[in-house]
């Protein structure tokens, strides 16, 4: 007759063997304590007989198996029988990335990480775009209050200061990080120029035409008083032109100047008619005395 041990504790099955004959009556086998000639059940593969309260049961057997933990999907396993995954805090389900956790008994996706993620990207993509930026101004700021920086310098400088600027706008708007529009760089200096010397040219050859001949005609001793007025005006505009240009704040803020207003010759004096004293007299002579 085959038995069955099972453990003294927990009813774990432990193994079988053929029962010994009892010497003393050859009728009657001999059974162990903790050990039964009940029939084991069919059991499946996740699963393991016990013997409680006079019947085998089968529990759950899932030693052997990968498994993952439900509190942050690493892999574990069970040693002993009895006991399911879920008792455990475990699945047999791997965690398809850090971006899940587990709810209601499944992996889902987990709207807080999924948004840290989305953030720390974000801000990963600041950092570096600031650091860029600083490095791009890097010992400038004193040569800049010193007046050391050539005109291309100084607007670069100003250029990366603003950018830096919009960097920390665009990481303080509502939407961010969910939407986030990053600054572009500074465009090169010829570019941003350009408009600013095109005005410059523009304006430098009305006084060019305004100025024509006037030089030459002071050389001369030919110019009134209209031709004067307008060479010193204009070539002043000029000037004024050029100091526009060379300003460190170039081209980012250019501040044009006024044109001359037109010649107005001085008023011609008024000249007065002098006046004849009033006559007192009554228009009758004296009489010589007598």
């Amino acid at each position: 007759m085959l038995i069955h041990q099972y453990d003294a504790t927990t009813g774990e099955y432990i193994s079988s063997r053929l029962a010994d004959s009892d010497p003393l009556n050859l009728d009657r086998w001999l059974i162990p304590a903790f050990s039964t000639a009940d029939e084991l059940p069919a059991r499946t593969p996740l699963s393991w007989p016990f013997y409680r309260n006079g019947a085998w049961t089968l529990l759950p057997d899932y030693r052997g198996r990968m498994l993952y933990r439900q509190s942050n999907g690493e892999a574990a396993e069970i040693l002993v029988a009895g006991t399911a995954p879920a008792e455990n805090g475990l699945t047999e389900t791997p965690r398809p990335s850090d971006e899940y956790t587990w709810r209601d008994d499944a992996w889902q996706v987990d709207p807080a990480v999924i948004a840290q993620k989305v953030r720390a990207a974000a801000m990963g993509e600041f950092d570096m775009r600031m650091a860029r930026a600083r490095t791009m101004n890097a010992g400038k700021a004193d040569a800049l209050a010193a007046g050391l920086l050539s005109i291309e310098e100084a607007y670069f400088f100003r250029a990366w200061s603003a950018y830096q600027l919009d960097l920390v706008r665009a990481i303080q708007r509502e939407e961010f990080p969910g939407a986030v529009t990053w600054p572009s760089d500074p465009i090169p200096f010829a570019e941003a120029s350009a408009p600013a010397m095109a005005e410059f040219d523009v304006r430098m050859a009305k006084a060019e035409v305004m100025l024509e001949g006037k030089a030459d005609a002071l050389v001369a001793g030919a110019l009134d008083a209209e031709g004067y007025y307008t060479l010193q005006a204009w070539t002043a505009y000029q000037d004024a032109l050029k100091r526009a240009i060379a300003r460190e704040t170039f081209p980012l803020a250019v501040v044009w100047p006024e044109e001359p207003a037109p010649y107005e010759p001085p008023p011609t004096p008024i000249l007065e008619t002098p006046t004849r004293p009033a006559d007192d007299s009554s228009g009758q002579e004296e009489a010589p005395a007598v």
